[in-house]
């Protein structure tokens, strides 16, 4: 029993109440969902309205109060908006940090709750002192919110979700992720109170034979794992495991609660139909299979470029479908009989160039080649000597990704641009796009941690013309030695230990010293050219400056930014992109956080993350 809540007994017309009940609330609980899309829907339109008419009122000339009052009275008006915008301004910031890694930000975390306290709310009201009522109240609003739940995890942009909030898919996820959990939450009330009624009657073994029963235990069971294999530790540990377990479940639960019982198969219908779209959405002209063109990085010996041809569907469109930043799916379906699964993979990569312009009509990526698929991929090139390359077909799919939805950069007063290791791959795209703009140089600061300088090199080819020694700045985090492709690759083959001696690439007896009377030197970059190069370190553009450890990013943003923390100017207008490891990342925006904190700057701030 749960506090005034009883087992009462009910006859014909009260079960046909509670019946009633029961839909009605389900449904409430499922359409309210459209009462938070509309209305951010509505504050969009409102924020368009507003912007054009700030827009307007600044481009016409005005006139001064000539009273003083008038203009006192003006001016203290100013005042208290610019604070109040203020502070709105750092609530806001303060909903993107998050409470804890993978639980997402506390604006996702605000929502949530507030979206689960009205689900509650629904769940008791109206329920009297009926036990059985709440019981199966907890279960219907439950299986209300699996539309949305499979709604939100379409990765098209026209989703009716993505429609209405302009977000991307990316976006939504942890809104998949929150709403996943709320439902977890209501399946097992449901079941614990359910299984708590059995108990106290002593039906437990009666009913644990009967269909309805065993079929709720098995989905409750399945949400349990599904909800357990989602955490942090297990799904880096094992994402395959995660990705197989999460369709699996997601596909196999829908009938077992269709046959569960009969009230709630309008909302597996509704699921299924989302959850079809979704799979024909997947299969559509987006995926196709293209021979990519594999080789390995000089110098590194975990990093690997892929070359991938557009495949027509791709190519006819690619300056409509195409945006810097964005990414694609990539698996194997040739892949062997000791890897079977690997057709079953799909794993994001970023698209490291610039598709929807360049001329070559590739798309190129860099992997880190770490376990599954980017392991089997390194596996395919033959030999780790310079110049050795694979082709294999790989199935492609997208491009997807929030960049399509990012606002015109060319607008804010300056851009800060961080990317930590192959995160490049993300920043690079749309930093050169944001250079053909004609956009001030000056303006721009782009800050690339890597472990080893051999592991910038995919980027000098692209953006030779483009790196300026004021606004590019190169951290060097790990050790000062870099030791070739693979250990004694160079013994079996001179000619490439010639070439690898030629580009300096070949184990140095010292310890890297930037500051030395021979650096830098003079060698044949990758495409021929000649660039500045250290000795035995990589090959890089001139007059870029090359640091030491890692990024201080309160010095950085204090040179880039060039205010101090008192002062009163307005504030100015900033972007701040970043791609890199979770604790770089957290570095970087508790240095902006305070200059938000300050109202020296208004930021734009996005963090672009794998993992889900």
């Amino acid at each position: 029993m749960l506090f005034q809540y009883s087992f009462v007994g009910l006859d014909e017309a009260q079960l046909q109440k509670r019946r009633h009940l029961l839909d009605t609330y389900g449904q409430i609980a499922q359409l309210s969902a459209l009462v938070p899309l509309l209305a951010w829907q509505l504050l969009l339109v409102v924020r368009s309205i507003r912007n054009r008419s700030q827009l307007s009122h600044h481009s016409r000339q005005t006139k001064a109060p000539s009273s003083p009052v008038v203009e006192r009275f003006a001016k203290d008006a100013s005042t208290a908006k610019r604070r109040s915008v203020s502070r709105w301004k750092r609530f806001n910031w303060f909903l993107g940090d998050e409470l804890a890694q993978d639980w997402g930000t506390w604006r996702v975390l605000l929502v949530a709750a507030l979206w689960a306290t009205w689900l509650f709310v629904l769940a008791f009201t109206e329920t009297g002192e009926d036990y059985l009522h709440l019981t199966k109240r907890f279960g219907i609003i439950g299986a209300s919110q699996l539309p949305l739940h499979y709604l939100l995890a379409v990765k098209s942009s026209w989703s009716p979700v993505s429609v209405l909030t302009h977000l991307s898919h990316e976006e939504l996820n942890p809104y998949h992720r929150a709403l996943g959990r709320i439902v977890l939450l209501f399946f097992s009330l449901h079941a614990s109170f359910y299984l708590n009624f059995y108990i106290q009657k002593s039906l437990l073994l009666e009913r644990t034979q009967d269909r309805d029963v065993i079929l709720g235990l098995l989905a409750i069971t399945s949400f349990l794992i599904l909800g357990t294999t989602s955490f942090a530790r297990i799904r880096h540990k094992n994402y395959f495991l995660f990705f197989v377990i999460h369709v699996a479940i997601s596909t196999s639960v829908l009938p077992i609660l269709y046959f569960h019982v009969s009230h709630l198969r309008i909302y597996i219908f509704e699921s299924a139909f989302i959850y079809l779209i979704l799979i024909l959405q997947r299969n559509s002209s987006q995926t196709e299979i293209a021979n990519a063109t594999i080789t390995r990085l000089p110098g590194t010996s975990n990093l690997v470029y892929i070359i991938i041809p557009l495949p027509p569907s791709h190519l006819k469109r690619k300056k409509q479908i195409f945006h810097p930043g964005q990414h694609i799916y990539i698996s194997l379906p040739n892949a062997s009989l000791t890897a079977p699964h690997e057709k079953l993979r799909l794993n994001p990569f970023t698209i490291a160039n610039l598709p929807h312009k360049e001329d070559d009509d590739n798309i190129h990526l860099v992997l880190r080649t770490l376990c599954g698929t980017t392991s089997l991929l390194s596996s395919l090139i033959p030999s780790p000597v310079i110049n050795q390359t694979a082709t294999t077909p790989l199935l492609i799919e997208g491009p997807y990704g929030s960049a399509s939805t990012f606002p015109n950069l060319s607008t804010f007063d300056k851009v800060l641009f961080v990317a930590g290791g192959v995160g490049a791959t993300f920043i690079l795209p749309i930093y050169r796009s944001l250079l053909s703009q004609s956009y001030p140089a000056k303006n721009i600061q782009f800050t690339w941690s890597a472990h080893r300088l051999a592991d910038t090199q995919f980027a000098w080819r692209d953006l030779k013309s483009s790196l300026s020694s004021s606004t590019t700045k190169f951290y060097i985090s790990g050790p000062r030695r870099l030791k070739g492709y693979l250990p004694g690759s160079f013994d079996e083959d001179r000619e490439s230990k010639e070439e690898a001696e030629r580009l300096g690439l070949l184990p140095e007896e010292e310890p890297f010293d930037p500051s030395a009377p021979d650096a830098p030197d003079v060698t044949v970059g990758i495409d021929g050219s000649q660039w500045a190069s250290f000795p035995r370190t990589g090959v890089m553009p001139p007059n870029v400056p090359l640091w030491s450890g890692r990024p201080d990013f309160a010095g950085v943003l204090k040179e880039f930014l060039a205010v101090s923390e008192d002062s009163l100017a307005s504030p100015i207008k900033i972007a701040v992109l970043v791609c890199g490891p979770a604790g770089m990342t957290a570095d970087l925006r508790g240095a902006v956080g305070r200059y938000v904190k300050s109202g020296q700057v208004d930021v734009w701030w996005h963090n672009e993350r794998f993992g889900w």
